[in-house]
């Protein structure tokens, strides 16, 4: 049976789906009637850095070089530290409004940016579902190693 990867499970309660360019959060508790929903959308650059930060930088750092050549170049994008910066500051900012913490991707100096944050699980789906996941065909990212 052929599965896809749909998204990540981030601590708790924070799901990031790749198919709906976003990151949730839903809080609530059994006792209380209330439920707070946070979701914040992500742009294309920042979805693919993302996605390629949480599938390669889990364990060991990503080189600059390499998140230039597979985020920038392969997408037909000119690569520079100061975009490359400048996305990660915005993203940080973006997951920091989460309540994750501040250095959820971390500059390991001279080696690379790294997921540092030990609750990261992955969630599959049956590519046999993939019509009750998305009806449009621009809505699959594609990332392929």
């Amino acid at each position: 049976m052929d599965y896809r990867l749909y998204g990540f499970m981030i601590g708790d309660g924070i799901h990031f789906d790749i198919l709906n360019r976003r990151i949730y959060r839903l809080t609530g508790c059994r006792s209380d009637k209330n439920i707070t929903f946070v979701s914040i959308y992500f742009n294309e650059t920042m979805l693919k850095l993302f996605l390629y930060l949480l599938k390669h930088g889990r364990e060991n750092p990503v080189s600059k070089e390499e998140l230039f050549e597979k985020i920038w170049e392969e997408n037909n994008l000119s690569p520079s530290t100061q975009r490359l910066w400048q996305v990660l500051n915005n993203l940080n900012n973006k997951i920091r409004l989460l309540g994750l913490p501040a250095d959820f991707i971390k500059n390991v100096r001279g080696r690379g940016y790294i997921i540092n944050y030990q609750n990261v699980t992955p969630i599959y789906y049956k590519m046999s579902e993939l019509h009750t996941l998305c009806n449009n065909n621009d809505a699959e990212i594609n990332l392929s190693d």
